[in-house]
């Protein structure tokens, strides 16, 4: 997660987010599925997106871009399984889409949490607890938290005016831009550190 805006983006930088947040699951689910369709018990896929996902946020269109793509596959594959033409096996594939708010990990280290009444940051643990449950379970369906993130469809269904104001008092749009000036400030620390070390092994 760069935290950049799109127009400072390199192709490089856009290739890796899309690698690592979106073709690995295609990946992962074309490498599995097969065994799971021919096993007697089925399994779970679990896809972990991002509520960002449903609703993108400035400084953060590579990011959003690939989470939205996961919800979208997800919603593909799951379609698929439960089509006439799905192949043998499928009626014992369960789907889960995961799509938490800002977790407490160092990838959003530095991001400035918009609201924490609004949007408190989720736990990874209570995140991974329910996820550990519903596949105990035999359970499909949608895991979304914090509370906010349950409701987030209905926002697309408000007019655009309003639409505008909830994200303005949520803040979405304005954590990437701390987050990145957080970001520069520990990059040119790192540089300087690095520097003065090496003056100094030169002196020695």
């Amino acid at each position: 997660m760069t935290g950049k805006p799109l127009l400072s983006l390199s192709s490089a930088e856009v290739l890796r987010n899309f690698n690592v947040n979106l073709l690995s699951h295609f990946t992962t689910i074309r490498t599995f599925l097969p065994a799971m369709l021919a096993s007697e018990t089925g399994g779970t896929i679990v896809t972990v997106s991002s509520v960002l996902g449903k609703l993108g946020a400035s400084h953060l269109s590579d990011y959003t871009a690939a989470k939205a793509g996961l919800i979208a596959m997800h919603a593909s594959l799951r379609a698929e399984l439960s089509s006439p033409t799905a192949p043998e096996g499928a009626e014992n594939i369960r789907t889960i889409l995961v799509t938490p708010g800002q977790l407490s990990t160092s990838l959003f280290e530095g991001v400035e949490t918009p609201s924490s009444l609004l949007g408190p940051v989720v736990e990874p643990v209570e995140l991974a607890r329910e996820m550990v449950r519903m596949i105990d379970a035999g359970e499909s369906g949608e895991i979304s938290m914090p509370l906010y993130a349950r409701c987030i469809n209905w926002l697309h269904v408000l007019p655009a005016g309003f639409q505008k104001v909830v994200r303005g008092i949520s803040g979405v749009d304005r954590a990437m831009e701390g987050f990145r000036a957080t970001k520069d400030a520990k990059t040119a620390a790192t540089t300087s550190r690095k520097r003065d070390n090496d003056k100094m092994s030169e002196k020695d």
